[in-house]
């Protein structure tokens, strides 16, 4: 079973990558569209399963209060909302969103804090010590770019998902499944060698505008700015480097997704799904696909909070993965000294 698993997953990633080459803007607004919102609420439900992979029970909590920091600006933003309340409401509103990125700063040192600090009174103190840290790194744009920006979207779909695989292959270890890690992180080399391809060019007025609206077009800006390929102070379309980067994205959500629902019989997080609760994950997958369809930008601030709270609610995972992989080959180092 896990061999067949790891040769579907080698066809994902070669599948997925093939296409991103053939329409890298389009395929990242698909995929965000249409799988995205149906791997959230499926990994959300898993994790509750899993009892959120920590003990405490403050966790859940925690994500939801931190995800709603983050979604409730970006919602009072919207013209039909933002006309509806007062001028001192949208006041607190403005003045709470340049800490924004405090919540997911702070979220992933709660994550952290449940896994390695046993003691409460230890939790709190780093917790409240790293909250007052970062009410000074919100000033550095390192900070910001990493935090803000990186985290919950390419190393979250990128690199968690490669260690999430390579924590995989060493609890169940095949050669196709250590194939699969060595492919994936080859992936960025891949792409920089691929030639240009002409349908990066010709894009619909459509796609363009809902880039733009939506923002998604700063994650290509500041990936750009932040290898040296650009100094990330415009944005093109057409140009080579904007399409390269675009791949590189559009490949890394899309097997992202790919990757989650290839692994049903592996973690079986299709098992404590009973006929409520996927009439209820399908009514709410429908309801978002719509949205998205209706209003690519309302759909996107609508679903920020549900987006959130599966990136926020993984970072246990993430940790242990890691964890796992530094204690894997901690013994193995240490086997060597012995012998």
């Amino acid at each position: 079973m896990k061999l067949t698993v790891d040769l579907l997953n080698t066809f994902l990633i070669l599948i997925a990558l093939f296409i991103a080459y053939l329409m890298p803007f389009e395929l990242f607004l698909i995929s965000y569209a249409l799988l995205g919102p149906l791997h959230y609420l499926t990994e959300i439900n898993w994790i509750k399963d899993k009892s959120y992979f920590v003990k405490e029970k403050y966790w859940l909590q925690l994500c939801v209060v931190m995800a709603l920091l983050i979604a409730i600006p970006a919602l009072i933003g919207l013209d039909f909302i933002k006309n509806s309340l007062s001028k001192s409401i949208i006041s607190i509103v403005d003045s709470v969103k340049p800490y924004t990125n405090m919540a997911i700063f702070l979220c992933l040192v709660a994550a952290f804090t449940a896994i390695f600090i046993k003691r409460n009174y230890l939790k709190v103190i780093v917790f409240f010590g790293m909250g007052i840290l970062s009410f000074f790194l919100i000033k550095v744009s390192n900070f910001n770019l990493i935090i803000g920006i990186f985290l919950p979207t390419l190393i979250h779909v990128y690199v968690f998902t490669m260690l999430f695989m390579w924590y995989g292959t060493l609890k169940q270890s095949t050669k196709v499944g250590s194939f699969n890690v060595i492919l994936l992180a080859a992936v960025p080399i891949i792409v920089y060698f691929l030639p240009l391809y002409d349908s990066w060019r010709v894009l619909s007025e459509y796609v363009k505008n809902v880039y733009v609206e939506s923002k998604f077009y700063l994650l290509n800006v500041y990936t750009s700015k932040t290898i040296g390929a650009s100094d990330g102070s415009n944005f093109n379309f057409s140009d080579i480097i904007t399409g390269k980067i675009q791949l590189f994205i559009s490949f890394a959500y899309t097997y992202h997704y790919l990757n989650w629902f290839s692994k049903t019989t592996i973690i079986g997080w299709h098992k404590n799904i009973n006929k409520t609760k996927l009439f209820a994950l399908l009514t709410i997958w429908v309801v978002s696909v719509a949205l998205y369809a209706y209003n690519f930008k309302l759909g996107l601030i609508l679903l920020l909070f549900l987006s959130f709270m599966h990136v926020f609610l993984e970072f246990p995972v993430n940790i242990i993965s890691i964890k796992e992989i530094v204690k894997h080959y901690t013994k193995k180092l240490n086997s060597v000294k012995t012998n």
